[in-house]
């Protein structure tokens, strides 16, 4: 596993979710929440894939973002699980947005509980930055 290449991925990661936190910190209307839909498809999908990168790191192979958020789970490296998967679901659903209250439905759960997800797991890739 190239080292620079999972460093890269968590700043990639890291940036994604501080745009993220600049649209869910403005005052809602239609073109914000829709903002922060798409910024939240992004962040979802480096959080993903730096999550795998690292398990690949340790030694454990993933494919999906199933086997991804479960193997994370199991070494240690998110918390939740059943929040994470909420939050797989609710990404899957962003492509039907353009339904009004679906896209509400969205959004409430992104700022109210997807980004303390996200911080929790920038805290701990800040962590392996700083210890390899």
């Amino acid at each position: 596993m190239d080292k620079a290449r999972l460093q890269e991925r968590i700043g990639d990661y890291l940036k994604a979710l501080t745009q993220l936190e600049k649209a869910a910190a403005l005052p809602k209307d239609e073109f914000v929440r829709d903002s922060v839909i798409q910024r939240f498809e992004f962040t979802h999908e480096l959080s993903w894939k730096m999550l795998k990168l690292k398990l690949e790191a340790e030694g454990l192979p993933v494919r999906t973002p199933r086997e991804t958020v479960q193997e994370a789970l199991q070494a240690g490296l998110i918390e939740d699980g059943n929040l994470w998967t909420d939050m797989q679901k609710k990404r899957n659903l962003t492509s039907h947005t353009y339904h009004e209250k679906l896209a509400d439905d969205v959004y409430d759960f992104v700022v109210g509980r997807g980004l303390p997800l996200f911080r929790q797991l920038a805290e701990k890739c800040r962590t392996w930055l700083t210890n390899g």
